[in-house]
């Protein structure tokens, strides 16, 4: 079985299976610079306007920063998809609430499955950002997503590094399929700058061995020059380790 996939840059992917269309994490505009740092100029282009997004049915953002919870993009899709579902932990729910999304279209990112269509639910998982947590109500601040589109499971990590709850929330969903997962480690440096960063490569590819990921998908590597990431060097880890797993860097499909 075979699913659409368009990555957007950043943790940002598009996935089409049987005419549902799902958005994760969508930055599809310059905001970070234009709002936060002015030295964080996009390397990849904006794959696609926001106000051109009609096609959305559900879009899935993994956490509040806005390179994944963009105030430029999301109100856009809202607009031009009317009939698109937004789901979220509660820190990004109240910002689509401020950006004028109806709250009947808003749905809280849960650790149970919600289907989506006849074909795909969804559930949230935990996301170490930098440390796994949750709110006053037991809610998770940030989240993955394990999507299960006819009987096959994939895994959106968002942002997160690896903890001993999230290998065993995956370990419990298996088997998984496929995974998109970032590899933007943190260090002392993109500390120093304010960027919490993410896993390493040899994390990532280790987590995709443990749980027993068939087919890796590496993101969060693109986007801005200080947190990138040399696909070359993902390769040559990729050789190195020798794992199980097949590396696919910026594919237009998953074979699920």
């Amino acid at each position: 079985m075979n699913v659409s996939l368009q990555l957007l840059g950043q943790s940002g992917c598009r996935i089409e299976y049987d005419d549902t269309v799902i958005y994760m994490d969508p930055y599809l505009s310059n905001s970070v610079k234009e709002l936060d740092a002015p030295d964080l100029e996009r390397l990849v282009p904006v794959p696609l306007k926001p106000e051109s997004v009609t096609d959305a049915d559900w879009v899935i953002i993994s956490h509040v920063h806005i390179d994944h919870c963009d105030p430029h993009t999301l109100p856009l899709i809202a607009g031009a998809s009317k009939g698109c579902n937004f789901i979220g932990p509660p820190t990004v729910l109240e910002k689509l609430s401020e950006w004028g999304v109806p709250s009947g279209r808003c749905h809280t990112a849960e650790e149970s499955w919600k289907h989506v269509s006849k074909t795909i639910k969804i559930r949230a998982v935990p996301a170490a950002h930098p440390v796994i947590e949750r709110n006053r109500e037991g809610r998770l601040i940030s989240v993955g997503f394990v999507v299960e589109i006819n009987g096959k499971r994939l895994y959106l990590a968002g942002d997160t590094s690896v903890e001993n709850e999230l290998i065993d929330t995956l370990m419990s969903l298996r088997p998984i399929t496929a995974a998109l997962m970032p590899v933007n480690e943190h260090n002392f440096y993109r500390g120093r700058r304010g960027i919490i960063g993410n896993m390493s490569i040899r994390d990532a590819f280790q987590l995709a061995e443990e749980i027993g990921i068939e087919v890796l998908i590496p993101v969060h590597w693109d986007m801005f020059e200080v947190n990138s990431v040399d696909p070359e060097e993902i390769q040559a880890v990729y050789r190195n380790m020798n794992p199980a797993f097949d590396l696919q860097i910026q594919p237009t499909s998953i074979a699920l």
